[in-house]
């Protein structure tokens, strides 16, 4: 059995300079990616260093945050047309979009969201995307901040109280949205907290494959993303996986030969 410590190391980063990037990605000119002062507080001081991130470490982090940031589509919402009856507001470009219980449509434009902090950039929003800070609806914005693409941007705002009111008229139709993503939340948090990286493997192996043996299409730094780690970590992994016989892994294509241990694995 394969034992790692839960935790996101680089095996190749032990050291070195760890200070604060711009990220690779181009962004627009309104949003500067300097090195940031994390804080200011004197009692901080000294773990500066320790919470600063390396490119590699932003990139993963970014990859997290984009799966669980502004996961919703309008589409989700077309049965109810909710936001034909919201109220429609105007954000500039490079303006910061306040969030806090508020939800957000994206009529038109383009949002960037970013990290708080560090304020590298996650993912890019556009026409039909949601986002925002409602918890009556199972929504955070984690460690990140939303701001207006490089135009204008357009989007339909829904309050608390206008939340309160829709889950009232229609408790069943958002039941049915939500109750899917607040148990993927659960199960993240679970395998996160608990499992180590051999049995998160496996479960992401058996989840692509469904009820197939084969996972392809796929690069190794696309798995890992999945589940928070890094692709030389995925690499090990996968490598000790098919020493086992669990799997074959050849040109991007996983082929799993013993779907019953690999089940068993992901469960421990």
């Amino acid at each position: 059995m394969i034992r790692y410590e839960n935790k996101r190391h680089n095996p190749k980063t032990t050291g070195g300079d760890h200070s604060l990037e711009p990220m690779a990605t181009p962004v627009i000119q309104p949003f500067s990616h300097e090195p940031v002062q994390l804080s200011t507080h004197p009692k901080l001081a000294k773990l500066q260093r320790k919470h600063s991130l390396t490119e590699k470490g932003k990139a993963l982090a970014a990859a997290q945050l984009a799966a669980r940031v502004g996961s919703l589509t309008l589409t989700q919402f077309s049965h109810a047309r909710i936001t034909d009856r919201l109220p429609r507001r105007v954000f500039q470009a490079g303006q910061l979009i306040p969030c806090n219980d508020a939800l957000y449509w994206i009529k038109s434009g383009s949002v960037l969201i970013r990290h708080s902090r560090h304020k590298y950039p996650v993912k890019w929003m556009r026409t039909g995307g949601v986002f925002g800070e409602m918890p009556l609806l199972g929504q955070t914005m984690l460690v990140t901040e939303a701001v207006a693409g490089p135009s204008n941007v357009t989007v339909a705002a829904m309050s608390f109280a206008a939340a309160r009111e829709w889950i009232k008229s229609d408790p069943v139709g958002i039941v049915l949205m939500m109750g899917p993503k607040l148990m993927a939340a659960e199960r993240d948090y679970f395998r996160s907290q608990f499992q180590t990286h051999d049995s998160n493997v496996a479960a992401l192996l058996l989840r692509h494959a469904g009820a197939g043996l084969s996972i392809e299409g796929l690069t190794q730094e696309t798995l890992a993303d999945e589940i928070g780690i890094y692709r030389e970590t995925m690499n090990t992994v996968l490598r000790e996986l098919e020493s086992l016989g669990l799997i074959k892994s050849h040109n991007r294509k996983i082929t799993i030969l013993d779907k019953t241990t690999l089940t068993e694995l992901s469960e421990l």
